[in-house]
């Protein structure tokens, strides 16, 4: 599983099994693509960044590409503001998680939307913990064959690329 899924998930349970059970895609959309190219001054925030490094977890079987990884700080860019964001908060725990499991103590993680940065979380023991439960949540939901139960009232399903193809999508 990849920290993507952790993300989705938090959006709406379908969506990581969805991708698993069905095999459909997101579409890339114009701000997929910008997003990456696009480079921010990170420099303020992060100290020594690098860029696109690719983490795994081999105990949770976790992984994914977090955007920046800096002394002391992990960095995740969108290229555009988004009124709701709260979703980016569970990837850039996650992208702390699996940096702190592979040796790197992360303190800070920042969520840059354009050219400002929208989270400053100051990582916690909690935080990781409580990834660690949502990614064992998730390796639930991906497990079984049936779809997992979502109050759609709550969801957003109307502007869901996945609408589609959902099973439990009432839209």
């Amino acid at each position: 599983m990849n920290v993507t899924d952790v993300k989705d998930y938090v959006l709406c349970p379908a969506i990581p099994w969805i991708r698993r059970k069905l095999g459909w895609r997101e579409p890339d959309t114009e701000g997929m693509k910008l997003a990456r190219s696009f480079k921010v001054n990170v420099e303020r925030w992060i100290k020594d960044p690098v860029w696109e490094v690719w983490l795994r977890d081999r105990d949770t079987h976790l992984s994914g590409v977090v955007d920046v990884l800096g002394s002391g700080a992990v960095g995740e860019i969108k290229a555009y503001f988004r009124r709701t964001a709260y979703h980016f908060r569970i990837q850039l725990l996650a992208y702390s998680y699996l940096a702190d499991r592979n040796g790197f103590r992360v303190r800070n993680a920042l969520l840059f939307m354009g050219d400002s940065v929208r989270y400053n979380l100051e990582v916690r023991r909690e935080h990781l913990d409580h990834v660690e439960k949502v990614v064992k949540r998730v390796a639930d939901v991906l497990e079984d064959d049936s779809p997992p139960t979502v109050n759609p009232g709550e969801m957003l399903c109307k502007a869901c690329q996945y609408r589609r193809v959902c099973p439990v999508s009432v839209v």
